[in-house]
């Protein structure tokens, strides 16, 4: 099928997390129709990740694309199928065509396009659940599947991205991003004599204050920009006529080169015990608020940057240039995607992706015109 119908097929499965299983079988049946060794990961009750590798010649370039999507945010107000690709004035118009299942369907359509054209060595990964919480990519990172990529393309969006088709951007790192749980200690008392107690309200607001005052100090990268952190959760509460003697936060934090999270939790505990030294917080029964990494599964998203150096980049640069006529420029993302977890396992990834707008609204769209020559960029760059 020609290049639109692909999309038109892509687009017509509900991937919606955690819905994949579909798409990532057809996707599975694809590749190896293309001569690629497929292995279907299950990780969790029917969803899967796909897994292929063709050609034998050299280490392994990856590409990579995640096949889930977000709900349907307001279809329904414009009365239009989520899943059904439109076009309009170049435009193609459904759920996820943007976000990314042009970007899915440029790989699928480039290694169909090269298939007896070379035996380089390509390793291709569709994963599900990049909208929610990477758990997908996080189970690749459990086998050995990374070991021998030299080289990674992501053909995802980038939240900074082109919006003219006279540029090409390619982004070469993104922030990192944790999440961390404070404690505030307070001292309970008779709310009537308040004046004994220690509001753990009071001294959490002077905290989360502090907190957002930090940002003009956070460290700066050249290329990434600098952190920001957030109070994302307060919650306290007294059940009684009393002083609330504890309150929680959850602050959220992005982090750039080289930081990780426990440099940044270090900061900010840093922090913590300024604000009691300088008497702005109080101490509660001799404690001080604590801060810890908040726990969940997959782990955090660390910040990265490929060098504008690397031969492959270099590599990719010269196959949009030669492709399209134009030298490509360099950014960086501001927040987190899967490629995170991949330059974590020591991979250079750069991203490279479609022009688009709307994405997780019912206004997603791609254009026609950069999917077609993504498709192209990537054969030439797979024939170099």
């Amino acid at each position: 099928m020609d290049s639109v119908d692909l999309l038109k097929k892509l687009v017509s499965f509900n991937s919606v997390f955690p819905k994949e299983s579909e798409l990532a079988h057809y996707l599975g049946d694809e590749l190896k129709k293309l001569g690629f060794k497929v292995e279907m990961q299950k990780f969790h009750d029917n969803r899967y990740n796909v897994l292929a590798q063709r050609g034998s010649k050299g280490k392994p370039t990856l590409l990579y694309g995640h096949i889930d999507t977000v709900p349907a945010y307001g279809y329904d107000l414009v009365n239009r199928d989520p899943f059904k690709l439109e076009e309009r004035d170049g435009k193609l118009y459904a759920l996820g065509a943007y976000d990314m299942k042009a970007g899915i369907a440029a790989i699928l359509k480039a290694v169909e396009e090269t298939k007896n054209e070379s035996e380089r060595a390509i390793k291709v990964m569709f994963v599900s659940d990049e909208e929610a919480d990477s758990t997908g990519t996080y189970y690749v990172t459990k086998t050995d599947f990374f070991k021998d990529v030299e080289f990674a393309v992501a053909t995802e969006i980038s939240d900074i991205h082109d919006m003219n088709e006279k540029t090409r951007t390619l982004s070469l790192g993104r922030r990192g991003r944790v999440q961390y749980e404070i404690n505030v200690p307070g001292k309970s008392f008779h709310a009537a004599r308040m004046e004994h107690g220690i509001s753990a309200v009071t001294e959490a607001s002077k905290l989360a204050i502090e907190l957002e005052k930090m940002n003009s100090e956070l460290p700066k990268h050249p290329k990434l920009s600098h952190g920001n952190q957030y109070v994302r959760r307060f919650f306290s509460e007294s059940l009684s006529l009393s002083i609330p003697d504890e309150a929680t936060m959850l602050v959220d934090r992005h982090l750039v080169v080289p930081e990780n999270a426990e440099s940044a939790r270090k900061h900010i505990e840093d922090k913590i015990n300024q604000l009691y030294a300088r008497g702005i917080m109080q101490e509660a029964n001799g404690k001080r608020a604590t801060i810890r990494v908040k726990p969940r599964e997959v782990p955090y998203l660390m910040p990265y940057f490929t060098s504008e150096d690397n031969p492959h980049l270099k590599r990719l640069s010269a196959a949009i240039e030669k492709t399209l006529v134009t030298k490509p420029n360099y950014n960086c993302g501001l927040s987190v995607a899967d490629e995170n977890l991949i330059a974590m396992q020591g991979i250079p990834v750069v991203s490279y992706g479609p022009i688009g707008e709307g994405e997780h609204s019912n206004g997603e769209w791609v254009s026609k015109k950069s999917y077609l020559e993504l498709i192209e960029v990537l054969k030439t760059f797979l024939a170099f």
